[in-house]
């Protein structure tokens, strides 16, 4: 198990190592497919058909099956009620027919709409049997494409949630990462949307999301970067993906570029340190004001400076009020922010050190004059070297002049303690 495997699985132990399938070969009829949609949720059958609207629409544009016409696919919709008593909500074709699903097209000449069947298109919009028989067979092929999903949903297959974890883990380091690896967006906007209505993903959507986890693994695996991290702080991540898939995947991108022009206004060129000193000086001061006062008055700064786009300057404001200057602010801004901000905080810090050893570091006492000649007795008394090691113990200092008096003292205290009595007795005289 990796090391990445091994600190996801402590913060998310797993119950049951699930696997996904590899493969279906299952068509499915009309009436089948009717029959497994219907017990779907309304967020499920959403997903279903805003998917089914995606591929159709890919197909009438890849395949061009409306050229030679002044008709464009629009919108397709399906009967809830098809062949029911219920008249309401019923779906028809111009010429009157109940429909199942109906396609609309669209002239972008005129914007008249015309709502047709499937079997209907040769009929009103003339085009060749050929070209209908096309249109037919690649509405077909997009139903095969649900059919898979339909099956995985029979078969009471889940959305992977543990990939999905394995795979915010990564994005999430991947941040850290002096080379990191930019996702595939598409893919990632698709599972969140499945994830959200509980719908398993397509098997190549569950391959592609395993090999962007392999991809990520391999820049970590070429890095030095400790990959622990603080739970916490991945949950606010996997939180923000979540709450607004592509506003997060917006940022995401732009803050793993080191060009200062991914999130410049002018010219991408690097701010210098009083720049970011400036911004350190307006993230406290508008910390300290009142709820709307203080949104007013960030978002009026962030217009008003001609450095960083507006939404970027918010982004760090709010990360700031969120996280003040620790871990979590550093972990979620832009790359190419995180030095300027952290060079003037550390040398804030070095200057509060200073500063602080400056006031700790007692003031020396002064020898006074008094203290001068309790000294002078306790010299003759004790000798000059016990009482310097007094000074010394009680925070005394003494000055220049006083240093030199005593200087020559030691050398006439040397002299008096000679071991030649005649010495000792002509130096008593003397003085």
């Amino acid at each position: 198990m990796e090391e990445w495997q091994q600190v996801l699985q402590e913060w998310y132990p797993r119950e049951i190592n699930k696997t996904y399938p590899i493969k279906i070969s299952k068509q499915y009829t009309s009436n089948q497919r009717w029959e497994i949609y219907e017990k779907l949720t309304k967020d499920q059958r959403k997903l279903v058909d805003q998917h089914r609207r995606y591929l159709i629409n890919s197909r009438f544009m890849e395949e061009n099956y409306l050229a030679a016409t002044d008709w464009v696919f629009e919108d397709f919709k399906i009967n809830p009620f098809f062949r029911t008593k219920r008249r309401q909500q019923k779906l028809y074709c111009d010429c009157g027919r109940e429909l199942k699903v109906q396609y609309v097209v669209k002239s972008p000449k005129t914007g008249k709409q015309l709502k047709l069947g499937i079997n209907h298109f040769a009929e009103h919009l003339h085009v060749s049997p050929q070209i209908a028989t096309s249109i037919n067979q690649g509405m077909t092929k997009v139903d095969l494409a649900l059919d898979e999903l339909l099956w995985l949903k029979q078969q009471n297959i889940e959305f992977p949630e543990d990939l999905w974890q394995e795979y915010c883990f990564m994005l999430y380091q991947n941040r850290k990462l002096k080379n990191p690896y930019l996702p595939d967006e598409k893919l990632t906007k698709r599972l969140a949307d499945f994830r959200l209505a509980k719908m398993p993903i397509y098997i190549a959507d569950h391959q592609a999301l395993s090999h962007e986890i392999k991809q990520i693994e391999k820049q970590i695996a070429g890095s030095t970067k400790t990959l622990r991290g603080k739970k916490e702080l991945f949950d606010d991540f996997s939180d923000a993906l979540e709450k607004d898939v592509e506003a997060f995947l917006h940022q995401y991108k732009i803050f793993l570029q080191k060009d200062w022009a991914s999130i410049s206004i002018e010219g991408g060129k690097k701010q210098s340190i009083a720049f970011f000193e400036a911004f350190i000086a307006t993230l406290r001061k508008t910390k300290q004001m009142a709820g709307r006062q203080q949104k007013t008055e960030i978002e009026r700064l962030a217009q008003d400076q001609r450095f960083i786009q507006p939404a970027i300057y918010l982004f760090i404001w709010e990360q700031y009020v969120r996280y003040g200057f620790s871990e979590g602010f550093f972990d979620s801004i832009p790359r190419v922010m995180r030095n300027g901000f952290l060079k003037v905080l550390r040398k804030e810090k070095k200057q509060k050190s200073y500063e602080l050893q400056k006031e700790t570091v007692p003031r020396p006492k002064i020898v006074s004059e008094k203290k001068w000649e309790e000294l002078a007795q306790s010299v003759k008394e004790k000798g000059t070297m016990a009482v310097l090691k007094h000074l010394e113990r009680e925070g005394y200092q003494l000055s220049d002049e006083q240093q030199e008096a005593l200087h020559y003292y030691r050398k006439i205290e040397y002299v008096a303690r000679s071991d030649k009595a005649e010495i000792r007795r002509l130096l008593k005289e003397l003085l």
